[in-house]
C-alpha cells in the first residue's frame, strides 16, 4: 500500500520488492514498460541483480528515470540473510539514503496476517477490481505468536540501530490505511516533495474483528494477560 500511494505521486519513483525473490518483481518506470515489450527483459535484469546487486542498487533501483526521489522496499527478513550482507552493509554506510520504517502497531494483526497469507490464502495483495478471498476463522499457536512477537521487537530495534546515522522517518500500516493526512504530509516534507493528494488502488484483505478471524481468541488472550502484549488483544 505505502508502494503504492508513494508511487502515485509524480515527482517520485516507488519500487517494490527489486531486489529480493528469484525474479525481479515490482519494478516500474522505463523498466516496466520495457519488460512489456521484451517478453525476456526482466530475465536479463534478474541475471545482472545477482551477478553483483550493489551494481545493479545504484544502476537500476536508484535511476530517477527523470523523477526527483526514488526508493524501494527491503523487508527485516530479507535483510538479516547472509546473501543480503552486501547490499545491508552497503545502505548502511551510504548516509545519502532516507530510510521510512514501515510498521504495524498491533503485532498479532501482522501476526496474523503473515499466517493467512502464507498458510491460507498465499495473497499478500489486492487492488480494485480483484476478488477478495473468503477467509475462515484459524487457530493460531499461542508460543508461535510469542515468538513472532519477540523477533518482530527484536529485528525492529536492530535495524533502528543499524540505520540511526540516516534520515529516518517511521509510520505506521494503521497511519496509512486510516489515511492520517497530516502524517502522509510530514512523510512528503522528509522525502523532498510537494504536498499533493496519495491515492492506490490497493484493498485490505482482513476483517476488523479479531475475534471473528481467530478461532482460540480467548486462550490467547488470557495466554498474554498481564504481559507486555496483552494490549494487542484489546478489542474495541
Amino acid at each position: 500500500m505505502l508502494v503504492q500511494l508513494l508511487r502515485s505521486h509524480p515527482d517520485i519513483c516507488s519500487h517494490a520488492e527489486v531486489l529480493s525473490g528469484n525474479k525481479i518483481t515490482g519494478i516500474t518506470g522505463t523498466y516496466r514498460r520495457k519488460s512489456r515489450e521484451h517478453p525476456d527483459f526482466l530475465d536479463r535484469l534478474t541475471i545482472e541483480r545477482d551477478r553483483d546487486p550493489v551494481k545493479f542498487l545504484y544502476k537500476i533501483v536508484l535511476d530517477l528515470q527523470g523523477k526527483k526521489v526514488v526508493g524501494f522496499k527491503l523487508k527485516h527478513d530479507e535483510l538479516i540473510l547472509p546473501e543480503y550482507m552486501r547490499l545491508r552493509e552497503e545502505i548502511a554506510s551510504d548516509l545519502d539514503f532516507r530510510i521510512i520504517h514501515l510498521r504495524r502497531q498491533n503485532l498479532l494483526r501482522r501476526y496474523l496476517s503473515w499466517y493467512i497469507a502464507n498458510n491460507v490464502t498465499h495473497v499478500t495483495l489486492a487492488v480494485e477490481g480483484d476478488a477478495i478471498p473468503d477467509i475462515s476463522p484459524v487457530k493460531l499457536d499461542p508460543h508461535e505468536c510469542h515468538r513472532d512477537f519477540e523477533t518482530t521487537q527484536k529485528r525492529d530495534e536492530e535495524f533502528r540501530q543499524l540505520f540511526a546515522r540516516h534520515r529516518n522517518f517511521s509510520i505506521a500500516y494503521e497511519e496509512i490505511v486510516t489515511g492520517e493526512a497530516a502524517k502522509l504530509a510530514s512523510l512528503l516534507d522528509f522525502l523532498g516533495v510537494s504536498q499533493r493528494k496519495l491515492t492506490t488502488t490497493t484493498k485490505k484483505l482482513g476483517g476488523d474483528s479479531l475475534r471473528r478471524a481467530i478461532v482460540n481468541f480467548d486462550e490467547l488472550r488470557s495466554y498474554f494477560a498481564g504481559s507486555p502484549f496483552a494490549e494487542f488483544f484489546e478489542e474495541p
